[in-house]
């Protein structure tokens, strides 16, 4: 009998199973049922230059960059390491780097400084606008990572673009090794930019007297063989020119009541 109750039992069992599956089958259409997951993630401090991004509560990631760098003895590109301090002990066997960005969009308060000495003026001229944040910033971290900040020591700063872009690298690594001659040439140019305002430096050209130019004694700062210059009167007449006064240094005085002054392959001429 007990037996008997026992199969009974089991047998309910399994109909009572199968008509469960049934029912399932016939919901999901033969399909298993979908299960809701949820995640969660926490606002993590943003990761330094060549760490792996961290997420953010806003789901963005700390910027980093990874470099690579061109080296005296190859003309390839190798993969560098993610630390500038390692990078410098190069030495000049660095010849160039670059930086790529992971992406991330989350900046340490120090490189938000370094964007905004960046500013607009370090912007796509095809496009008229520009870059993306991080890319802008890689590019930085790149002079950073190169001897000589790569152009600033030499040749030297030549445009706006350029000084924004070295403002922003001392910045980010003011510990560079050419730190100090990179800070005298972004003075240079800003001295010789607030000179050119003020008609103190001009190039070659022809130039009126007291609207482009000030008047006062003047020097070419790297003159060629070929320098050429004149200073007209009003009536544009010859005053006086270098074929009047050659010599080994050259020295010009524009006085007020010249009207123009003219250079030719003498390039920058600067109050003396």
């Amino acid at each position: 009998m007990k037996k008997l109750m026992r199969s009974s039992a089991l047998a309910l069992t399994a109909l009572f199973l199968l008509s469960g599956c049934a029912l399932v089958n016939q919901a999901t259409g033969g399909q298993p049922p979908e299960v809701e997951a949820t995640s969660t993630s926490s606002a993590e401090t943003p990761s330094g230059p060549g760490e792996p991004p961290s997420a953010t509560s806003s789901g963005s990631a700390a910027f980093a960059v990874t470099y690579s760098c061109r080296m005296a003895d190859s003309r390839s590109f190798t993969e560098a390491p993610s630390d500038l301090a390692e990078i410098w002990a190069l030495g000049d066997d660095v010849t160039r780097c670059t930086g790529k960005s992971n992406g991330g969009t989350t900046f340490t308060e120090t490189e938000q400084k370094a964007l905004d000495a960046l500013g607009q003026a370090a912007t796509d001229d095809a496009k008229e606008e520009a870059g993306a944040d991080d890319v802008r910033l890689a590019d930085v971290y790149a002079l950073c990572a190169t001897p000589g900040f790569y152009f600033a020591v030499s040749p030297g700063i030549s445009n706006d673009e350029q000084a924004s872009q070295i403002a922003a690298a001392l910045i980010l690594c003011p510990d560079h090794p050419d730190a100090d001659p990179t800070k005298t040439s972004l003075s240079t140019y800003e001295a010789n930019v607030k000179a050119g305002i003020d008609g103190t430096r001009f190039n070659d050209g022809v130039w009126k007297v007291g609207s482009d130019i000030k008047p006062g004694t003047y020097k070419p700062e790297m003159p060629s063989d070929t320098c050429r210059w004149f200073r007209y009167d009003a009536k544009g007449e010859w005053i006086e020119s270098s074929y009047d006064k050659p010599q080994a240094e050259i020295v010009v005085t524009i006085d007020a009541s010249d009207s123009t002054f003219e250079s030719r392959n003498c390039g920058y001429w600067r109050a003396s």
